[in-house]
């Protein structure tokens, strides 16, 4: 019998909140639209019903309880649908905006690591106003810096080996050659 590999990593509640500000903004929104929906609800169905045995209508004569609580429920239906669909609506935009403050960083992330990896060292970026892991783009800008300088003395290093191979500094040919190799590598 085969044994399934291990994920490296458990999910822990401890871990559950990676990064408190932006879980803790898209909650409690998500929460206050609930709730805010809840107490619409609420309201619609108070004023209905209070609207039902207040007689509200063009009715005359006897009207049975059936008829009332099958207008009233028709009534509750419809109104209680229709707050439903704009919550989820405004839940939708919402969070269609919220992640996209979270995407535009990824995908500025995955654009420049990428680059990294066909030898590219770009420019120091920056995140628009508002969006999510400023501190990651800060951390990669950091490693953007390194790379340039570690590029640059990599680039030193060849011009003086260069100069060493053109004066004939004593240095065998071979050991030349095989650092010359070690730093196309490097590259």
């Amino acid at each position: 019998m085969e044994s399934v590999p291990q994920k490296p990593y458990k999910r822990r509640l401890s871990t559950v909140l990676i990064h408190k500000p932006m879980q803790r903004e898209f909650t409690l929104v998500v929460i206050s639209l609930l709730i805010l929906s809840a107490l619409t609800i609420g309201f619609v169905i108070h004023s209905t019903i209070r609207e039902a045995m207040m007689g509200g209508g063009y009715r005359f004569g006897k009207i049975s309880a059936y008829e009332v609580m099958s207008d009233v429920s028709y009534n509750l239906i419809v109104r209680v649908s229709f707050v439903l669909f704009v919550t989820i609506l405004i839940i939708a935009v919402f969070g269609v905006f919220f992640l996209h403050r979270i995407a535009g960083p990824v995908y500025r992330f995955r654009s420049i690591l990428h680059r990294i990896a066909q030898g590219d060292i770009p420019e120091e970026f920056q995140l628009r106003s508002g969006d999510y892991f400023t501190e990651t783009a800060e951390d990669l800008n950091h490693v953007l810096r390194i790379l340039k300088e570690r590029r640059q003395r990599l680039e030193s290093i060849k011009k003086k080996l260069e100069g060493a191979r053109e004066q004939n500094s004593g240095i065998p040919a071979k050991v030349l050659e095989e650092i010359q190799e070690v730093l196309n590598q490097l590259k």
